[in-house]
């Protein structure tokens, strides 16, 4: 953990420039040469940080996993790759929370936590190569100045944000990231153009829509957080799936450019197939009817034998 903060600490340091950049982008000044337009920022370098490749912002995907390895983890997961070439920094920002698989009853009681976190690329995909699920990398569209209010916001989260109780409909790694894209983006607007379910459906179709394979899970999502899901009723409130934040972004446009262009895999693997059961709540209560109506025939039986 020391190792960590040391290195959260290089990097916020490196980046404070960044965060600096932002407030220099008028029109006027954009017109300036590199030199110029750094003097008026207090930088004696040659650096052009207003250059399209001076931070480059990914979504990455990760296809699910087995829900052997990881509850959570049978939908995907969504983080942010940005990196910064020029000063040779390369960082997933993801929030994670600790495993459910075998802190159930914390999980049910509310005792796990969880955080965002900032890790180097090639240290943080290590799991996911370990575990064989591939991981999508999509380039988003963004100005300069965007790009470095995004990763300016990412080091807020992740100093204020690591160690929260776990909440994944607040904190979820989908919904979250959409937000703050759309915040760093701004004024520009992303324009969107939505999948029908997003209209049809309710926030919890969508879900046990995802969890088909997984009624086990369904179950668990809706008697934990049925609520809170019942309470999504905007579009992009309902975006809380990694494929459909995917699916979503791929259709949308900002200035009339696409939003994403995918890049490539960073990990390849084969798809995950999931491991349908034939023991679903549904079967379980059949038999638990059974069940009952056998107790109570046989009570019934017995009394009148006696």
């Amino acid at each position: 953990m020391h190792l960590f903060r040391k290195i959260c600490g290089t990097v916020i340091l490196l980046l404070l420039p960044l965060a600096a950049v932002a407030q220099y982008t008028s029109a006027e000044e954009k017109d300036l040469t590199v030199a110029e337009r750094n003097a008026l920022q207090g930088f004696n370098d040659t650096i052009d940080r207003l250059a399209e490749d001076f931070v480059t912002v990914s979504l990455m995907v990760a296809d699910p996993t087995d829900m052997t390895q990881d509850y959570l983890g049978v939908t995907g997961h969504a983080f942010l790759r940005l990196q910064c070439p020029t000063f040779n920094l390369d960082y997933c920002f993801s929030y994670e929370s600790e495993k459910i698989k075998g802190q159930l009853w914390d999980y049910l009681t509310g005792k796990l936590r969880m955080g965002m976190f900032g890790i180097h690329t090639d240290e943080y995909i290590e799991d996911y190569r370990h575990w064989h699920r591939a991981v999508h990398e999509y380039r988003i569209n963004m100005p300069p100045e965007a790009e470095q209010r995004l990763w300016e916001q990412m080091d807020n989260h992740m100093l204020a944000e690591q160690d929260m109780q776990m909440n994944l409909i607040k904190f979820g790694c989908t919904n979250t990231l959409l937000r703050y894209v759309e915040r760093a983006l701004r004024p520009d607007t992303i324009h969107y153009i939505w999948p029908e379910k997003f209209y049809t459906q309710t926030a919890m179709e969508i879900a046990e829509d995802h969890l088909a394979d997984y009624p086990w899970t369904a179950l668990g999502l809706r008697l934990t957080t049925g609520n809170e899901i019942s309470h999504l009723k905007t579009l992009k409130q309902k975006v809380i799936f990694p494929t459909d934040l995917c699916e979503v972004w791929s259709k949308a446009t900002i200035n009339g450019e696409p939003l994403l262009e995918y890049v490539g895999d960073i990990v390849e693997a084969p798809p995950v197939v999931p491991r349908k059961t034939w023991f679903t709540p549904q079967i379980c209560g059949i038999l638990l009817l059974i069940f009952a109506v056998g107790g109570v025939i046989g009570a019934i039986i017995r009394r009148r034998k006696s």
